[in-house]
């Protein structure tokens, strides 16, 4: 199994790091920030950078931690390596080149390994940028609004077989003659289903008289009513059209706002069209 295979590498450079009395030592954090991504609605793929940070300049040699995700929520399909995590150690270490970079899903995390047995720094993780990006698609049925988690944290598994503790977020640079440690600074991210602005022209009473094509509600029918009326439609948040204006704007007169109430009103403007109540 590729988890087991995972385990069983991390395992074995732990294990020759003590018989070699190779001390380990704490030293600053490094930064990562789980990104962000936004999608038109559920069913629709996302994909999401995960950056490192205050990397030190003598490198990483072991990378490991994972993303708490929502599984009821996010579908993810695929951790591709960032450029920084291209170093040319899977080459360099031949057979065992495919141990250098691995992922898997638990059910609830994506867990994130990136180790090399090379003490040669070269081929360490010494710059900062993108190290990892998830790809995936929100789930059928995720309701418009729903902002689903990315949370940094340490594998849910043993720190090694029948331990009592759990493995905490591992980062580190294994030398010659000393290992040094450093902790994970995590910044959450997430994955955001947007929120549809209603476009539905609010019902008249009454006293509600549409005065057609009047977007702005300034008392004429010119090209800034089509402008906002396109910004509107398009969902540009600073486009701010009121109750009233939503009314005159409907100048097809089919109950929404469309492409086709802004193009509709350039005729009238430039006389193409003589009546804008028909």
């Amino acid at each position: 199994m590729k988890k087991s295979k995972i385990i069983s590498g991390l395992m074995a450079m732990a294990m020759t790091a003590m018989s070699l009395g190779i001390s380990a030592s704490a030293a600053d954090s490094v930064a990562v920030k789980i990104g962000t991504d936004t999608v038109e609605a559920a069913g629709k793929a996302f994909s999401v950078n995960v950056e490192l940070g205050s990397v030190p300049s003598s490198g990483l040699s072991s990378i490991d931690f994972a993303i708490n995700y929502n599984s009821d929520e996010l579908k993810i399909t695929d951790v591709k390596l960032g450029t920084i995590g291209e170093t040319g150690a899977k080459s360099e270490e031949g057979d065992l080149g495919d141990t250098v970079f691995n992922w898997y899903d638990n059910g609830k995390q994506i867990v994130i390994i990136w180790s090399t047995g090379l003490t040669d720094s070269k081929y360490w993780v010494k710059s900062d940028g993108v190290f990892v990006t998830l790809s995936g698609t929100v789930k059928d049925g995720v309701a418009a609004g729903t902002v689903s988690k990315l949370e940094g944290a340490g594998a849910k598994r043993k720190t090694y077989p029948d331990s009592s503790a759990d493995a905490s977020a591992y980062l580190s640079a294994v030398g010659a003659s000393a290992t040094t440690n450093y902790e994970a600074a995590f910044t959450a991210g997430s994955v955001k289903v947007e929120e549809k602005k209603d476009t539905t022209p609010s019902s008249s009473t009454q006293n509600e008289k549409a005065d057609w094509g009047n977007v702005n509600c300034q008392g004429q029918v010119d090209v800034a009513d089509a402008v906002l009326l396109a910004r509107f439609v398009a969902e540009d948040s600073d486009a701010n059209v009121s109750a009233q204006g939503k009314i005159n704007a409907d100048v097809t007169h089919d109950g929404s706002l469309t492409g086709d109430d802004t193009i509709k009103i350039l005729k009238y403007i430039a006389k193409l069209v003589d009546d804008l109540s028909k």
